[in-house]
């Protein structure tokens, strides 16, 4: 994420990590990161057992944007650090060890080097950088992408904010994790039912799956009924952008639209795209802000969305068994179709790019397209073309920038081209 990273043991016991550019037009090394170090699968288990609340961080150190990200990140942390080195973090978190002093760990995992502790954690690498926020080896969040600095802040406040509070609970035995009871083994909380959920439904084992996501959203709603009564807006129902800057701080209430978009995967994996669309529309209207802000969420419901659009049948349809429609050329709705699904079909293979070029490609041709387009079906009798009219192409190529997010270079520039055909 850097150029090289190197942790060493400070003069007070603290971890910190040195940063080294490539640059050599300085003899003087820029200052120590205080609580940034360089996790591997050597030290991870021994980093992960310190009580101070930790940034999870896996990157990858050949992307110029990322490297720049990963720096301001650091810089983050040990602003923190140093602003609450004498505020006597150490006793809020009863943490005495190497770790006494700081207020938040920012672990490194470099996944082009540390390829186990990438599958370790299951991490997509389509979606670097990735943080989970992890206390006592409890995951409780996390932020995927490069997101602006001012929420790095945010987010790093809000998170020493919620570990010295469960720690002050935690000492007077009135914790969540305390007071759940579990009921199997699966059970710890609501993020780890969910990574056990989506184990399950990897290996196909759908009514587990659906039992366990249905579990971990009836639990992260519970808790949130506490946060929303804590926070003072209990009986608002409809969530504002006000509430949903405070509500996102919660773990637990990233927990439920998640869980949504488990339960909507299992509907789709049983071919019950009735369910599946239901549940879909039910975390947008639930979870205004969640498609915006949280990458996975946006990326299960528009994955979802899309494929009920194009008709796609993830069992038969591919990129390759799409590329053979010569002999549709005398029927200008099914080749739309079939063009349709393989715009669709590099979006689910991560092809993005291709995926736009596929729609744009679609888009062009639809005033030419229409009168067949009408007469087939796939669009009303009634449509007019323009700026806001909804065809299937254009809906496909919106989904894909909501799956990849405005700020996404991918969307920037697919959107500039698009705006040339509306």
């Amino acid at each position: 994420m850097y150029r090289v990273w190197r942790a060493h043991m400070g003069a007070v016991g603290v971890s910190v990590a040195q940063f080294f550019p490539f640059s050599t037009g300085t003899t003087t090394p820029p200052p120590a990161r205080l609580g940034v170090v360089h996790f591997t699968s050597r030290n991870i288990n021994d980093e992960m057992s310190s009580k101070v609340p930790l940034f999870l961080y896996f990157h990858v150190p050949n992307n110029p944007d990322v490297v720049a990200y990963t720096e301001r990140l650091s810089v983050q942390v040990d602003a923190a650090n140093r602003r609450l080195q004498s505020s006597g973090i150490s006793d809020k978190y009863q943490e005495f060890g190497k770790d006494r002093g700081l207020a938040i760990k920012l672990g490194l995992v470099d996944c082009l080097r540390e390829v186990g502790l990438t599958e370790k954690f299951s991490v997509d690498p389509h979606m670097f950088p990735i943080v989970y926020f992890v206390r006592n080896k409890v995951y409780a969040d996390k932020m995927v992408g490069i997101v602006p600095e001012s929420q790095v802040k945010e987010a790093i406040d809000a998170f020493i904010d919620y570990a010295v509070e469960e720690s002050k609970s935690e000492m007077n035995g009135t914790s969540v994790f305390q007071k759940v009871k579990r009921s199997d083994e699966d059970d710890e909380n609501a993020m780890t039912l969910l990574n056990v959920a989506h184990t399950r439904l990897k290996n196909k084992e759908i009514p587990k799956a659906r039992e366990l996501f249905q579990k971990a959203y009836d639990m992260a709603i519970a808790e949130t009924q506490v946060a929303r009564e804590r926070l003072g807006f209990s009986r608002e129902r409809k969530v504002t952008q006000e509430m949903w800057e405070r509500l996102k701080r919660e773990g637990c209430y990233n927990v439920s639209p998640q869980a949504l978009c488990g339960l909507a995967m299992c509907a789709m994996a049983t071919k019950d795209t009735a369910e599946a669309q239901r549940i879909v529309q039910r975390v947008r209207d639930e979870f205004p802000f969640a498609t915006r802000d949280l990458r996975d969420v946006a990326e299960a419901v528009t994955r979802i969305e899309l494929l009920i659009i194009a008709d796609f049948d993830v069992e038969k349809d591919n990129y390759v068994s799409l590329l053979t429609y010569d002999d549709l050329t005398h029927d200008p709705a099914a080749l739309y179709r079939q063009h349709l699904k393989l715009a669709v079909a590099h979006f689910v293979e991560k092809r993005h790019h291709k995926g736009i070029e596929e729609c744009l490609r679609l888009i062009r041709a639809e005033p030419k397209l229409l009168p067949a387009l009408k007469e087939a079906g796939v669009v009303p009798q009634d449509l007019v073309l323009g700026p806001h009219a909804k065809t299937p192409a254009r809906q496909v190529i919106l989904g894909i920038f909501e799956a990849l997010g405005s700020s996404n270079e991918q969307t920037i520039t697919g959107r500039q081209l698009l705006q040339r055909y509306l």
